[in-house]
């Protein structure tokens, strides 16, 4: 694959697409130019996942993994295999491309389509699941198109639910607003106190909550840090990205690492 065909499924416009910075092992093989792209603070986000659950031989997948920034890093960094998860054409061609590219490619399993969180369940089984900034989309780029904003509440939770059998740790990310629209909160207040809340009750018989993770400002630089009166607050001048809590979850309900439950 030469790199200029991988810069072009790289730069290629879609709703979701420019979401994530090029991943470290890629460097080599693109050249430094790129379209611009809106950075979620992956490095600052996966510093948080590695500092609380070090990846060396899990079996990982990411699911809704945009142009694999997360999967690529994990495996640099000793994950024994992947699962990338992306419906989104360019995007999954992409990850397949360069993990070819990397010679990765017995390595990496590419699912070229959105989960659905019960039939792609059946046969799914990861050490450590990321699952971040995908199920508040639900009846939009998956699911059904004809359900309310409180049967998608009910839908997050359920997902999350089903998830507990077939994955030992999960990171979990989600939106304030459902599709994405602000127009469709799915907290009153839109803080953080009310989607820990939500995550908390609704998971609390199948996860157990190990971490969560705030972003913060120091020195003009993110961090994420554990929660506390201050940056429990909504902080507006972040932006709505920031302001999501990263949660590192346990399952209660898969005992071993080979999925036993």
């Amino acid at each position: 694959m030469k790199s200029t065909q991988l810069l072009e499924l790289y730069n290629k416009s879609s709703k979701h697409s420019h979401y994530q910075l090029l991943a470290s092992p890629l460097k080599s093989l693109i050249p430094d130019r790129v379209d611009h792209v809106r950075s979620r603070r992956e490095r600052e986000r996966l510093d948080f996942m590695l500092q609380y659950l070090p990846v060396e031989g899990l079996e990982v997948a990411d699911i809704g993994g945009n142009t694999g920034f997360f999967t690529l890093e994990l495996l640099q960094r000793g994950a024994k295999s992947a699962l990338f998860i992306e419906g989104n054409e360019a995007h999954s061609s992409f990850v397949q491309q360069a993990a070819g590219a990397l010679g990765w490619q017995d390595r990496v399993t590419v699912y070229p389509r959105y989960f659905d969180f019960k039939e792609d369940l059946k046969n799914f089984y990861a050490d450590a699941t990321l699952l971040l900034n995908v199920l508040h989309h639900v009846g939009d780029d998956y699911g059904d198109k004809k359900i309310s904003r409180e049967e998608a509440k009910k839908s997050i939770l359920s997902s999350l639910g089903r998830m507990a059998y077939k994955t030992r740790y999960l990171f979990f990310q989600m939106g304030y607003n459902w599709k994405g629209d602000v127009e469709r909160p799915l907290f009153d207040r839109g803080t953080k106190e009310e989607m820990i809340n939500f995550i908390r009750r609704g998971t609390r018989t199948s996860w157990s909550i190990e971490r969560i993770g705030i972003a913060e400002m120091e020195n003009g630089r993110i961090a994420y840090k554990s929660p506390d009166a201050k940056n429990l607050k909504r902080s507006d001048e972040l932006g709505e990205f920031l302001n999501r809590p990263i949660f590192l979850m346990k399952s209660k309900l898969v005992h071993s690492n080979t999925g036993r439950i």
